[in-house]
């Protein structure tokens, strides 16, 4: 068995991924990392002939070419499934890791303590802001007024997002970012992965509360990656499906109001 593996799913990527994969090629070539799995869905550009052009020169990159694109869970779960590593890392193309030396000592922590199922770090903007992701879990009230602006029911929107305790000590989350989620397989193996109902948003909060019935989810900020937040949750068809997630997650573990 493989110590690690990694997966990124792509859609319609062109302008940027080619200009990606080399910021992240060193961070790839850890020893330690056997396989990346690159799983594109249906790109309708140039995307399939980028990356396979650049599987040949990187042998660690295995590109799966999906005929439909049925969102950000199920392109993961595919190279879940094809992966044979001990760990598993899920990322965003956007998303860096602060030094290549990370994932051995995220390994390590995971090593040292086998209730960890899913280990999650401080997420920061290119310009070192943080983003406040380590976020509780949603009610309906919560995920409501997010739509009303940051200023709508502030202290609340505070508390939801832990915006004074939850990014400078290690602590168990309830809701980690889908950007960069290293998870040990045999737990993601006994959640089955993604639940695909999922298109995309919710996601990781679903998949949060399932490794913490069984596992925990791990949150410690001496693990850095930048991220450069391109979802377009603020327009109209981000929003649509936003709700969309929103009722399946409510639907699936109960709808809890406050």
């Amino acid at each position: 068995m493989s110590k690690a593996s990694v997966s990124i799913v792509t859609h319609n990527n062109e302008t940027d991924i080619e200009e990606r994969l080399g910021v992240l090629r060193s961070f790839f070539e850890n020893q330690l990392i056997s396989n990346v799995y690159i799983v594109d869905s249906n790109s309708t550009d140039d995307t399939v002939k980028i990356v396979k052009d650049y599987a040949r020169k990187f042998p660690k990159i295995n590109f799966i070419d999906l005929p439909v694109n049925r969102g950000f869970g199920y392109g993961h779960n595919i190279a879940i499934g094809q992966s044979d590593s001990r760990y598993h890392l899920i990322m965003n193309l956007d998303s860096t890791p602060t030094k290549n030396e990370m994932l051995d000592e995220m390994i390590n922590e995971m090593d040292e303590d086998s209730s960890i199922g899913l280990l999650s770090p401080l997420v920061k903007f290119p310009n070192g802001e943080t983003q406040l992701l380590t976020r509780n879990e949603p009610t309906i009230l919560d995920l409501a007024i997010r739509f009303l602006g940051p200023s709508f029911m502030k202290k609340r929107q505070e508390k939801f997002i832990n915006q004074k305790t939850g990014y400078d000590r290690p602590q168990l989350i309830l809701n980690a970012t889908g950007s960069f989620m290293f998870l040990r397989m045999d737990v993601l193996k006994q959640i089955n992965g993604f639940d695909e109902r999922y298109f995309l948003y919710m996601e990781d909060t679903d998949l949060t509360k399932s490794v913490n019935q069984i596992s925990k989810a791990w949150f410690n900020p001496k693990f850095v990656i930048t991220h450069e937040w391109q979802r377009d949750n603020h327009s109209l068809r981000g929003s649509i499906q936003l709700v969309a997630s929103m009722i399946k997650y409510f639907n699936k573990w109960g709808w809890k109001v406050m």
